[in-house]
């Protein structure tokens, strides 16, 4: 029956992310998977339920169908179809909610007509809503793949998916973190090898005060642009570097326009899979049960296609012609302790209770 079948998937759930160390913690999943006010206890034994049909998207309309964040969307779905029974189902959608972060999200918690149910999101935009979601972007906060995944299915991570439902100008749910992989950063001239080339070098950044800080800190000049604007303003020198995703370099024909790629890994950058505040509400425990173990298993999904991916955009960047180079774990504590201040001021001015959860993390490695 598909209550008694619910009630399992529920339980498997439940014993999924307690064995994984819990994504979201007890409490903060037991918040997640309470039913919502007015709502029945569960489908009656036997009776009939309609399919619960949810929509899936990212911020971005224009990755391809092979990007990882698309790849996770599907393996999103095909995990709902099947914890489910079949009884909630998951579009995949090409299109997105039109307009800058800002509004992706007034949208999304307004319930506007026409906007997915669940949402892949950027935390750099996140930070709009709930500015302690900056942190991660902070230089070196985050050194590898492995510090990645522990760091945001750890307590630290947990405590700032709370941050959305908790704070006032957020209102989001947040299931599960997701990624688009390391930053790196090309150049016009010969590969930057050492920390001390970045002194004084011109540099496109995000127009975001955490960016440019970072830039200052590494010792290069940020020229904040829009990202339409970057391949001119390289072409033309008006900026000679860039940082920026390998998978972006490539998908936006920046290595057409620069000659050297530096794998610094100075920056990460997460995306976090959320739900709408009404259609959360709206949904059963059970129902809420298995999309957030669908969220979590997509997750580990997709970085594992991220990063295969990345590798596969070195190579490809290596044979158009771009000298790729690997910085030395040497220079990249040396930009990692050049960037110390700021990411002890930046915890500071936001969150020291996550400063803690960050140095119980590293002093754990």
């Amino acid at each position: 029956m598909l209550g008694t079948h619910f009630k399992r998937a529920a339980a498997a759930a439940r014993t999924l992310a307690q064995r994984a160390g819990g994504l979201l913690g007890a409490a903060a999943l037991s918040a997640l998977l309470a039913a919502p006010a007015g709502a029945a206890a569960g489908a009656e034994e036997g009776a009939p339920a309609p399919v619960r049909e949810l929509a899936i998207a990212d911020y971005r309309d224009y990755l391809p169908d092979d990007h990882p964040v698309r790849q996770g969307m599907r393996h999103f779905a095909q995990q709902v179809a099947s914890a489910s029974g079949g009884a909630l189902r998951v579009a995949v959608r090409a299109d997105t909610v039109p307009g800058t972060p800002a509004q992706q999200f007034a949208a999304l918690r307004a319930g506007a007509p026409g906007t997915p149910d669940l949402m892949l999101v950027a935390a750099t935009g996140l930070a709009q809503l709930a500015p302690d979601f900056a942190l991660l972007d902070l230089p070196y906060l985050v050194r590898d793949e492995a510090e990645a995944d522990a760091l945001l299915d750890g307590p630290f991570g947990a405590a700032l998916l709370a941050q959305l439902a908790q704070s006032p100008g957020a209102g989001l749910v947040g299931l599960a973190w997701w990624e688009n992989g390391f930053r790196q950063i090309t150049s016009a001239g010969a590969p930057i090898r050492q920390a001390r080339a970045l002194r004084g070098l011109r540099m496109r950044v995000i127009d975001a005060p955490v960016f440019i800080e970072s830039a200052r800190a590494m010792g290069a000049e940020p020229v904040p642009l829009d990202y339409p604007e970057l391949r001119e303003a390289l072409r033309t020198g008006r900026v000679a570097a860039q940082e920026n995703f390998v998978t972006q370099i490539l998908a936006g024909g920046l290595h057409e326009v620069q000659s050297s790629l530096t794998l610094t890994k100075h920056s990460y950058g997460a995306l976090v899979l959320v739900a709408k505040p009404a259609v959360w509400r709206s949904l059963e425990p059970a129902s809420r049960s298995v999309l957030a173990a669908a969220a979590r298993e997509a997750a580990r999904f997709q970085r594992r296609a991220a990063r295969e991916q990345e590798r596969q955009a070195q190579a490809r960047l290596a044979r158009a012609g771009i000298a790729v180079h690997a910085l030395d774990p040497a220079e990249r504590e040396l930009l990692r302790n050049l960037t110390a201040p700021l990411r002890s001021s930046r915890f500071g001015q936001h969150s020291p209770a996550l400063w803690k959860l960050y140095r119980e993390h590293a002093d754990a490695r």
